[in-house]
């Protein structure tokens, strides 16, 4: 692993690492040259005959063992009762001497403990303190940095899965394999420039291998790419909008998804005035599902509350990765069901699922009248008075989306939105190479694209990074991490 910029200080820093509060258990994390200094300072053993004795200097703290003690303060008076454990460099998670006290989860004694160790020495962790360190020192990648941040984050089984396989480095070693093969590639056209071939026909051979060459790298990058948009979905969660004229039952299909009652359901049109959102679990894909006001034909709006309802809602439609249309099938498809769903058309990329409600009603309703007024889109028959359709509507989610490619791919998912963006212009400058090559240019001119899309490569990794921007990136994370 290369080395990594030196933008920390050598202090040794101390926090939380579980959430505060009350809970069963709060593990207080020091790290640093110092940190088993300070802790001994207010560590005691209990003896045999019931008293307590401080640890003293002569004591040596064996790593990777649990002491069963109590700290005290500058009195000598107990606090908690406590088990710690010693990590010595460059055998822990952030390659320095590391201390873990477990105390009870209260929030008196963790906040006594806390200030000790800042009086003796320690200074209050930054947020993702102790994860940067760890990214600094060389034990891990800024991909696996990122990784530990949405498996900590992460809302299903698969999302924590493609999480953890980023932390085990999976990804990593996809990138810096791909970061090689552009080296190579770039090494033989230096040869080239520097020992020219007389042969044209050896020129035209050697141009069309290293064509073949970028394009293999090409095409794994673009895999990379189309593998983020399925990362997003398990990170972010699949932006899933309800929409739809208003009365048609987009607040009790929003009900029945997460499994309570949050939206207000009534036979009175306009009565979602807010967006309402929650995460819900589809078969390992998390979705972002939000409940929109309905939207109305005419224009008409009851007052200024639903007005800006009504902007929310349009305001999610243009920003949705899918929308579920929800249509009354007693009613059929009405000219206001057509003027929402050309707005959705006009106004969003996202893919769209017709739900055709209330079939209980009337089930009469012909597929070629959705059809022919609502375009070829996937469309689902249900009753969500009868509670029908639900499991085809869950499988048309995954079958309509992206989501449905994750499937057991989760090793090599990209997650986060920097990595994308970052493939993204390695891609482009590995495409402007490809017509560089076509078009004959100088071989020389052809290594400008391939060092640029190296550079990108790399900066996914964490290669050459400036501290603003891991600033940046590791403000994301909790203090304590």
């Amino acid at each position: 692993m290369s080395p990594k910029i030196q933008d920390m200080d050598n202090k040794t820093i101390v926090a939380l690492s579980t959430p505060p509060g009350e809970g069963g258990i709060g593990i207080i994390r020091l790290s640093g040259s110092a940190a088993l200094k300070i802790a001994k300072q207010y560590f005691a053993f209990k003896t045999k005959q019931g008293g307590l004795k401080k640890a003293d200097d002569k004591f040596k703290f064996k790593p990777r063992k649990l002491y069963y003690g109590y700290f005290l303060d500058e009195q000598g008076e107990e606090i908690d009762e406590v088990l710690l454990s010693y990590m010595a460099a460059p055998n822990s998670y952030t390659c320095e001497d590391v201390v873990e006290i477990n105390v009870h989860g209260g929030i008196i004694s963790v906040r006594k403990i806390l200030e000790l160790m800042l009086q003796g020495g320690a200074r209050l962790a930054e947020p993702g303190e102790f994860t940067r360190r760890a990214y600094i020192n060389g034990r891990i990648d800024l991909v696996q940095a990122e990784s530990t941040l949405a498996l900590i984050r992460a809302k299903t089984d698969k999302g924590m899965k493609a999480a953890l396989q980023g932390v085990k480095g999976n990804l990593s070693k996809t990138i810096s394999k791909l970061r090689n093969q552009l080296l190579e590639v770039a090494a033989e056209i230096e040869v080239n420039v520097d020992f020219p071939h007389d042969d044209i026909e050896r020129e035209v051979k050697h141009r069309k291998d290293m064509e073949n060459q970028i394009q293999e790298v090409y095409d794994q990058v673009q895999k990379l790419i189309e593998k983020h948009k399925a990362g997003k979905v398990l990170h972010e969660g699949l932006k899933t909008v309800i929409a739809g004229k208003p009365n048609v039952g987009k607040s009790s299909l929003y009900n029945i998804l997460i499994g309570e009652d949050r939206a207000l359901v009534t036979d009175i049109p306009g009565t979602t005035r807010d967006l309402l959102m929650d995460y819900i679990n589809i078969k390992g894909v998390p979705l972002r599902i939000i409940d929109t006001a309905g939207i109305r034909s005419d224009g008409s709006i009851a007052d200024k509350v639903e007005q800006l309802g009504v902007n929310y809602s349009r305001q999610a439609l243009e920003e949705a990765d899918l929308i579920i249309f929800v249509v009354d099938a007693e009613t059929g498809i009405t000219p206001e069901d057509r003027v929402v769903y050309q707005y959705m058309v006009n106004n969003s990329e996202a893919a769209r699922i017709i739900f055709v409600n209330k079939m209980d009603l009337n089930n009469t309703i012909q597929e070629e009248e959705i059809i022919e007024a609502l375009q070829d889109d996937v469309i689902v028959y249900a009753s969500l008075l009868h509670e029908q359709g639900l499991e085809e509507l869950e499988q048309a989610i995954l079958n309509t989306t992206y989501a449905g490619s994750i499937k057991g791919e989760e090793g090599t998912l990209v997650l986060e939105a920097r990595q994308g963006e970052l493939l993204q212009k390695a891609a482009a400058s590995l495409k402007e190479a490809l017509v560089s090559i076509q078009d004959e240019m100088p071989m020389d001119l052809i290594t400008i694209d391939l060092n640029h899309s190296h550079g990108c490569l790399g900066e996914i990794i964490g290669d050459n990074m400036k501290a603003d921007l891991l600033d940046v990136i590791f403000s994301r994370f909790c203090i304590g991490k």
